[in-house]
């Protein structure tokens, strides 16, 4: 979808319309889909069961029994006047069959370094994004190194190196459950569907590419280091990892935002 949008509400709703990726002023609609992007993409084999454990109903593994996990820089965000942020997403092969079958990678969580795309990326789009203190993709003498921390305590850690030219690997569909309580009654939900990315907007230009090894680790958290994520963390710094798969290194520019979200029938 690369037309106006209609207009988005959020709360507060006392304001009209509210600005964001996909609802930008009349004057900025050229902003709509500047950013510059470097993705880090790391994955490494699990066990099946505990993979599985993380999908919600409607889903199933879908081939190899993998945790893929990407790094992503964006820089000179147009919705966001030039500003940038950092995210980490975790990614599982999965298998949708409802209504319809789509394969692609259900994500279970997604760590972003700032609100303003956590509450849009939430409501309209149906991501489940928390909050991460994200580092930037640092180079050292090896490769590159990142990690993910909240309030100073540090629970991943990635690093990559031997980077060589490498055709990028072509883009997967990624799912997502999106759930929000009904107030006063906690136990129900106001909405529970699952939702679906699609192309939108214009193709990525790709900058570069490149392939090297790489490997990460999540560190098991106690309820004290970080007492509302300390469940999603140890579920993930549970899960035995081997077999790491290749490190990708892409920089592009441009692409779409997100506005060809979909529901999962």
């Amino acid at each position: 979808m690369t037309g106006r949008l209609s207009p988005m509400f959020r709360m507060p709703i006392c304001f009209g319309p509210a600005p964001g990726p996909r609802n930008l002023p009349e004057d900025k609609q050229g902003e709509r889909y500047r950013k510059e992007t470097t993705t880090l993409s790391l994955s490494a084999r699990s066990d099946p069961s505990l993979l599985a454990a993380m999908l919600p109903p409607g889903f199933t593994l879908a081939g190899e029994p993998r945790i893929n996990l990407s790094f992503l820089m964006f820089r000179n965000i147009g919705w966001l006047a030039g500003r940038g942020y950092n995210i980490a997403i975790v990614a599982i092969p999965a298998r949708w069959q409802g209504l319809t079958e789509e394969t692609g990678h259900f994500v279970p969580v997604v760590w972003e370094s700032m609100a303003d795309p956590i509450i849009t990326g939430r409501e309209e789009l149906g991501w489940s994004k928390i909050y991460a203190d994200v580092a930037d993709l640092e180079p050292d003498e090896e490769g590159w190194r990142t990690h993910a921390e909240w309030e100073g305590f540090r629970f991943l850690d990635a690093q990559a190196s031997g980077f060589a030219p490498g055709d990028p690997a072509p883009p997967v569909p990624m799912m997502f459950a999106k759930y929000i309580p009904r107030t006063g009654e906690w136990g129900e939900a106001d909405v529970s569907y699952a939702t679906i990315t699609a192309p939108d907007g214009p193709t990525p230009v790709l900058q570069s590419s490149e392939i090297g090894t790489g490997s990460f680790a999540f560190h098991a958290a106690r309820w004290e280091d970080m007492p509302t994520q300390y469940p999603i963390v140890n579920a993930l710094a549970a899960l035995p990892l081997d077999d790491f798969g290749p490190a990708q290194l892409v920089r592009s520019s441009g692409g779409g935002d997100g506005s060809g979200q979909t529901i999962l029938r």
